[in-house]
């Protein structure tokens, strides 16, 4: 096991986020037992995780609840060899002797007496009462619900809450009856979705519902009654259930019924996944090896749970080149991100739409530095222009300094792919070269910046306002300033911005002075 197994188990950017809690050490104890690694994980507050080493599959006391950056801290623990070896401290107390076991189990006991429940042999079963009144308080609840015409998050936190911690005291019927009521009902309550901010929540209590389903004693016919409850969903709302079921938790538990669950998910992908999670490999390989129907991402990460040489080889087959270079840059295989991307230009496969995606290929080049990378990088530019990737463009024309690319860029406006810094990065690189088109461009950008109204936007005028300075005479600058204050002269806030970087422009009768 190795980060690159971590990071395709959690993502990539879930497993980014645990390392950076791991390097700031927050993982407060890391205890291994058996196939598991168990912990204390400071987060917003105290967090409980467990993580499963055969799949590492994680589950935490969090809000995410599995598969979170608390697991991914967690496991890098483990990984770096710091962590309390459990394994051994139980073979140590199966050849202690018996007084010293006495000894040790009274200390545990006197700071917490809630253990010796956990110790007897048989567990008191739950009265029939407390079945009823958890039952009857599940049902009040969602009658209020339906009776306020609204629920709130607050209200689905509570209420999946209360389904986890009884999870054991409900049965197969009220189970259902839950589900039913959630689904039939969803347009009364608002279907758990907040329409001002727009987003959806209450997945956890679907969450829990398919744990304490998946421990019952289950039929075929429970199946069946499922998928009618998914014919009456108009909203989506029972796909958190049916997602639940395929992960490490439930899928063992369910394997008994593999033609209903395939029924039920009815999507290749997950039902893989679902074998996969139920150990059940040799079908699942089946099953990616024959469907061309989900996403090559998916079908190139499931098979690399499975086995990497045969998932590499597939993906090679298929021609899954997207998926190879970010596998290949997370194994730092630099060479081999060239070399794909490389093949994807000579086959003409179009990569995937993303700049994460061309930002390792750039970066790939510029380390490895291959004999033709200069023309690697010219139709990395061409690729990256035409899907406006306007940012790696700059990155990729500064780097090979080619000024007929940049000079492509320059009347480019700003946005979400092309940013005020990276204009900023390419019109002072242009003036380098040509001065006098780079002032006119910095006037021009300075200007839309001022024009949006916005602080961010002030902050980068400045910068092209001071970058300005440079390329001109002090007078030349000294009248363009008096020319933007009689322009923009109501815009407080940029002008306190530029007094900040020393600069002072004063009126005095009808002129203008700086300072």
């Amino acid at each position: 096991m190795d980060e690159l197994d971590v990071a395709l188990a959690f993502g990539e950017k879930t497993f980014q986020r645990g390392k950076i809690y791991f390097e700031e050490g927050r993982v407060l104890s890391a205890i291994k037992l058996e196939n598991r690694v168990l912990g204390e994980v400071l987060g917003a507050e105290k967090y409980l995780t467990n993580i499963a080493l055969d799949d590492l599959g994680s589950s935490c006391t969090c809000p995410v609840r599995e598969n979170c950056k608390h697991g991914a801290a967690l496991i890098l623990q483990f990984l770096s060899g710091n962590y309390v070896d459990g394994d051994c401290i139980m073979l140590d107390l199966e050849r202690a002797e018996k007084f010293e076991l006495l000894k040790t189990l009274k200390s545990l006991i006197e700071d917490n007496p809630t253990l010796l429940l956990n110790i007897q042999k048989t567990r008191k079963e739950p009265s029939e009462k407390l079945k009823a009144s958890v039952e009857e308080q599940i049902k009040k609840m969602l009658e209020n619900m339906i009776d306020s015409g609204y629920a709130d998050e607050d209200f689905a936190k509570t209420f999946a809450k209360l389904i986890k911690t009884n999870s054991t005291l409900l049965d197969k019927e009220l189970i259902f009856y839950v589900l039913e009521f959630l689904i039939s009902n969803s347009e009364q309550y608002g279907y758990f979705y907040d329409d001002h901010g727009d987003y959806t929540f209450g997945e956890e209590i679907f969450e829990n519902l398919c744990d304490a389903f998946a421990q019952k004693s289950l039929e075929a016919n429970d199946f069946e009654r499922l998928r009618r409850i998914t014919e009456k969903d108009s909203y989506d709302m029972f796909y958190s259930f049916l997602f639940r079921m395929v992960k490490p938790e439930n899928a063992p538990k369910l394997m008994a019924f593999n033609d209903q669950i395939r029924a039920l998910l009815g999507d290749d992908a997950l039902y893989a996944e679902f074998l996969i999670n139920a150990k059940e490999t040799e079908e699942a390989k089946k099953i990616l090896k024959r469907s061309r129907s989900f996403d090559e991402s998916k079908c190139f990460n499931l098979y690399l749970r499975i086995d990497k040489t045969e998932a590499i080889e597939l993906a090679k087959k298929r021609k899954y080149y997207s998926s190879l270079i970010r596998y290949y840059h997370q194994t730092n295989a630099q060479e081999e991100v060239i070399a794909t991307f490389s093949s994807a230009l000579n086959e003409r496969i179009n990569l995937k739409s993303s700049p994460e995606l061309y930002e390792r290929v750039f970066a790939a080049i510029r380390s490895v530095k291959p004999e033709n990378g200069a023309d690697l990088l010219s139709k990395l530019f061409e690729i990256c222009y035409e899907s406006k990737n306007y940012d790696l463009c700059v990155d990729i024309g500064i780097e090979i300094k080619n000024l007929k690319m940049l000079n492509k860029l320059a009347d480019k406006k700003t946005g979400y792919t092309f940013t005020p810094t990276s204009k900023l990065k390419l019109l002072m690189f242009l003036s380098l070269l040509e001065p006098e088109n780079a002032k006119k461009n910095l006037e021009t950008f300075a200007e839309d910046l001022i024009n949006e109204k916005t602080d961010f936007a002030y902050e980068n005028a400045v910068k092209c306002i001071f970058s300005l300075k440079v390329l001109v005479s002090k007078e030349e600058w000294t009248e363009y300033l008096k020319e933007l204050y009689r322009r923009h002269y109501r815009k407080i806030n940029l002008w306190s911005k530029i007094k900040a970087e020393g600069i002072k422009v004063k009126k005095e009768g009808n002129n203008l002075s700086t300072s």
